[in-house]
């Protein structure tokens, strides 16, 4: 289960924003998951997960999946992904995490990437986050 955060405080909001396409809900009870399908953000697949939780254990839990959105490309948006330190996130940010992993959002960005599915893919061409 995942929980906001804004900025680096301790969690207070009760809604879960990303959700982890393996188990198909929430983990907080039925009536919770149920007030809260509207509110969910992004959508994590098990193997970003798996990989968020790979590169933890490497770096000791330090990093955490920045997701941002800038003018350009061919559809007029283009989608970024990097790893960055946990120290690193800015008060505007909003992050969501469970006990794998983090994910932090540019607050901008959040109604674009509203419904997204992060994916991990591990192919011949590429090894990468994707949307």
């Amino acid at each position: 289960m995942f929980h906001l955060l804004k900025g680096t405080r301790a969690p207070q909001c009760r809604s879960a924003l990303i959700k982890n396409m393996s188990h198909g809900s929430t983990t907080e009870g039925q009536e919770s998951t149920q007030a809260n399908t509207t509110n969910q953000l992004i959508h994590l697949t098990s193997d970003a997960i798996n990989k968020m939780k790979q590169i933890n254990l490497k770096y000791k839990n330090s990093k955490a999946l920045k997701v941002s959105v800038e003018a350009g490309g061919c559809s007029g948006f283009q989608y970024s992904f990097s790893l960055i330190d946990k120290t690193n996130i800015q008060e505007k940010d909003l992050v969501a995490y469970n006990r794998e992993c983090l994910v932090v959002i540019d607050k901008g960005a959040a109604e674009m990437l509203r419904n997204c599915k992060i994916d991990y893919t591990n192919n011949l061409i590429a090894k990468k986050f994707v949307l």
